[in-house]
């Protein structure tokens, strides 16, 4: 009975650890499978990796070579060195334009490049290049366009200063103008000269007040977009440098105290925004309504010692022009630190 109890018990001991070995050799099967899979997908994955790299590099030398024959073709067209009537000019120019708007940024860059390379470059081929700059890149791709005239302003002649032979029209100037005035379209505007560089920013930024500001309501506008635009302290100061025009409006062209003085309601300017914006109003507001002007200083919220500052340049450039309406004024307003002010300019007359 009892061998018979101990030859049971061997029997599952066996049985058990031949199901145990199976078990383990199935898994290290299914384990060895998953490897060859996992290195399977590496090997597809970078045979896929390999066959994107190589198609970008055949598609970026063709590239290269599309730019290469079109730099060519136009050199040719502006040498003209077959006497071409004018007429076929004109078929040769729409023959370069059309393949100019098929470039995509990067081709663009490449365009550019090239042109410039040619040691027969002068102003007026730079001229001309530039009229495809403005009238087929800057409409097609106006933010990529102020991001690689910022980056490389040598490419597009943006330097300050005017050819020996032939003047140059500053392409990025024509971009802030064309969808300022032309286009009305004040956010990609500032969200041009966002991509651009600082010195890009302080030099074109008061070109929206000469296309935009020219009512009110665009006034109030720009405003807005300008805020919206400064997101950095040196773009908070441009902005600021930027108000007291965009307040009053152009030298020439003097608005009146009411619209000033609405646009300042609706604008709902801080302190320092006021500081600002009144830097300099005695050059700026009309001579009749200073006493107007006065009145207001005294009810603004600009810093007690600046509205002094500001009714004492007043003072100073209202007796000079018309000095019994000043002392007409100082006879009738209340006593304020402003008055005070007004009172020590006048005698100073």
């Amino acid at each position: 009975m009892k061998r018979s109890l101990i030859l049971c018990a061997l029997i599952c001991l066996v049985a058990a650890l031949l199901g145990w070995r199976e078990s383990q050799q199935l898994s290290t099967k299914k384990e060895a499978n998953a490897n060859l899979v996992k290195e399977a997908e590496a090997i597809s994955g970078k045979n896929t990796l390999s066959r994107k790299v190589m198609e970008q590099r055949t598609e970026y030398f063709a590239m290269k070579e599309k730019v290469k024959a079109l730099t060519s073709d136009y050199f040719a067209l502006l040498r003209n060195e077959g006497g071409a009537s004018a007429e076929e000019l004109g078929t040769l120019r729409e023959n370069i334009k059309s393949r100019l708007e098929e470039l995509d940024p990067s081709a663009i860059r490449e365009f550019m490049e090239e042109f410039n390379k040619n040691p027969d470059v002068n102003s007026g081929m730079k001229s001309d290049v530039n009229e495809y700059v403005m009238n087929v890149f800057i409409k097609k791709y106006p933010v990529e366009m102020a991001r690689m005239m910022s980056k490389t302003p040598e490419l597009f002649s943006i330097s300050g200063k005017s050819m020996p032979d032939r003047g140059i029209y500053d392409p990025f100037k024509y971009l802030v103008y064309y969808y300022s005035w032309e286009k009305k379209d004040l956010p990609l505007v500032f969200q041009c000269l966002a991509e651009a560089r600082p010195e890009f920013q302080s030099k074109y930024i008061s070109e929206t007040l000469e296309h935009y500001a020219d009512t009110p309501l665009r006034r109030a506008e720009l405003f807005e977009e300008m805020r919206a635009f400064a997101s950095t302290p040196e773009q908070v100061k441009l902005v600021q440098g930027q108000m007291g025009d965009l307040l009053f409006g152009r030298p020439d062209a003097k608005v009146t105290f009411i619209e000033v003085s609405d646009l300042l309601q609706s604008a709902n300017l801080s302190s320092d925004e006021l500081v600002a914006a009144t830097k300099e109003m005695q050059k700026k507001v009309r001579v009749g309504e200073t006493g107007q002007w006065l009145d207001w200083l005294a009810k603004s919220d600009i810093p007690d010692e600046v509205s002094r500052e500001r009714a004492f340049e007043l003072a100073t450039a209202w007796t000079e022009k018309d000095y019994l309406a000043a002392g007409k004024w100082l006879n009738s307003a209340p006593d304020s630190p402003e008055k005070s002010a007004v009172a020590s300019a006048y005698a100073a007359k």
